[in-house]
C-alpha cells in the first residue's frame, strides 16, 4: 500500500521506517518458510519475537498512521476504503486457496512432501474448499490474510474511538479479549474445541493464528499508528524506558538463546507463541520500544548510499507487503520438493533466489504506480 503522496514530511519519513520494518520481517518471513534451511538466522534471532508478530503489529501501525490522516481529511471514507482494503485482502486469500487446493489435488500421490501443506484438502476436498472460503479452514501459510483482513474491517471504528480519546479504553478492551480467548476460554484451545465437538477432527486445521488473540498486536499498533499523527511529541522516547526496555530484551534474549539458566519459577507456556504468553507480549514491547526510540534517535543523520539502497530495497518490499505476502505463499509451495531433497547449496541460493524474485515483484509495483501517476499528471497538466 503506497500512501505517501501529499502526505507531510516528517510523516511520510515515518512510513519508510515502518515500511523498511516491515521488508525485513517479510524476508524473515519467507526464509522461514523455506523448510528448515534458514532457522537458524531468521526463528527469534532478538528473543521471543518473531517475524509474524513484527509483521501483524507493523500492518497495524501503518493502518493506524494512515487511515488517521484519512479520517482528518474525510471522514466519509474511511469505511470506504476499509471495505475495498479487507476486500482485496480476502480475494488475495481465495485466490491462494484457489492455488493450494490445485496444487494439492494435482500432486496427490506424487510424493508426501507435495501435499503435506494441506491435509483436509486430500481428505475432504469439498468441505475443506468450502470451509476455507468461508476462512474457517486455514492450511499453512493461508491463516494471516484472514486475520489481517478481519482487523481491517474493524479498524474504522476503533480509529472513531481513538479519535475521540479513548485509547486506554480501546487497549483495556483489546487486553480481556486477549485474556478470555488466549487463556481462559478452554485454556486457550476454544478453536480445536469447537472443530472437534462439530466432528471435524484431525487434519481439520483452525490456523496458527488466533484472531481474538493476536488482534491485541493489531490494535495496539493501530493506537501507536494513531498516536503518531495525531499526537507525536507524546511518543518520543524516555531514557527510563529506554533502559528498563534495554534491560529487558537482554536478558529474554540471553534466556532464549541458553546463555542464562531459567529461573525456577520459570513456566514454558509465558512465552508461548500460539496464545501470545506474557512474558513473549513483555518481550515484544520492549523491542518496539527500542526500535521506535533507535528511529527518533536517528532521525537527523545523513544516510550514505550504500545504506539508502538496503532501506529502499527492504522499503520496496515493505511498501507492497500484500502482494509479496500472498506471492511468498505460491513459491513456497511450488519449491517445497527443494527445501526437504534438495542439496544445502542449492537450497541456500533458492532461498535467496526467491527473495530476489519477490524484490522485482515489488519493484514493478512501483514501476506501475508511478507510471499511473505520470499519466496522471499529465492529463492534469492537458
Amino acid at each position: 500500500m503506497n500512501t505517501a503522496v501529499g502526505r507531510p514530511k516528517t510523516a511520510t519519513n515515518r512510513l519508510i521506517f515502518l515500511d523498511v520494518l516491515r521488508g525485513l520481517m517479510l524476508v524473515g518471513i519467507t526464509l522461514g518458510h523455506f523448510g528448515d534451511t534458514f532457522v537458524w538466522l531468521v526463528w527469534q534471532p532478538l528473543g521471543y519475537f518473531s517475524n509474524a508478530e513484527g509483521f501483524i503489529l507493523l500492518s497495524g501501525t501503518v493502518f493506524g498512521l494512515v487511515y488517521a490522516r484519512l479520517y482528518a481529511r474525510d471522514p466519509d471514507q474511511l469505511n470506504k476504503k476499509a471495505i475495498r482494503r479487507a476486500g482485496t485482502i480476502y480475494l488475495n486469500h481465495i485466490g491462494l486457496l484457489v492455488f493450494v487446493a490445485g496444487f494439492t489435488w494435482l500432486t496427490f500421490g506424487w510424493s508426501a512432501q507435495w501435499h503435506s501443506h494441506a491435509l483436509y484438502l486430500d481428505v475432504a476436498p469439498i468441505q475443506g474448499f468450502l470451509l476455507g472460503i468461508l476462512m474457517l479452514y486455514q492450511p499453512p501459510l493461508l491463516d494471516i490474510l484472514p486475520m489481517y483482513a478481519l482487523f481491517v474491517l474493524i479498524g474504522p471504528l476503533i480509529i472513531r474511538q481513538l479519535v475521540q480519546g479513548r485509547w486506554l479504553l480501546v487497549l483495556a478492551v483489546s487486553l480481556g479479549v486477549w485474556l478470555v480467548f488466549a487463556h481462559l476460554l478452554f485454556h486457550g484451545l476454544w478453536r480445536e474445541t469447537l472443530a472437534m465437538n462439530a466432528g471435524l477432527a484431525f487434519p481439520y486445521q483452525t490456523g496458527e493464528f488466533d484472531p481474538f488473540v493476536w488482534q491485541l498486536l493489531f490494535f495496539s499498533g493501530l493506537i501507536l499508528g494513531h498516536r503518531m499523527f495525531a499526537h507525536p511529541t507524546s511518543i518520543r522516547p524516555h531514557g527510563f524506558w529506554i533502559g528498563v526496555s534495554m534491560s529487558i530484551a537482554v536478558y529474554l534474549f540471553t534466556l532464549r538463546h541458553g546463555y542464562l539458566p531459567f529461573p525456577s519459577f520459570w513456566q514454558p507456556t509465558w512465552a508461548e507463541r500460539h496464545d501470545l504468553g506474557v512474558i513473549r507480549l513483555i518481550n515484544i514491547a520492549a523491542l518496539a520500544y527500542l526500535f521506535w526510540s533507535l528511529v527518533d534517535f536517528t532521525r537527523g543523520v545523513v544516510w550514505s548510499r550504500g545504506m539508502c539502497m538496503v532501506r529502499d530495497f527492504f522499503a520496496t518490499l515493505g511498501r507492497h507487503s500484500l502482494p509479496v505476502f500472498t506471492a511468498h505463499v505460491v513459491l513456497i509451495y511450488l519449491t517445497i520438493p527443494i527445501q526437504q531433497n534438495g542439496g544445502v547449496e542449492l537450497r541456500y541460493l533458492t532461498g535467496i533466489g526467491l527473495i530476489v524474485l519477490l524484490y522485482v515483484m515489488a519493484r514493478a509495483f512501483d514501476w506501475r504506480a508511478n507510471h499511473k501517476k505520470r499519466l496522471k499528471a499529465n492529463l492534469v497538466a492537458g
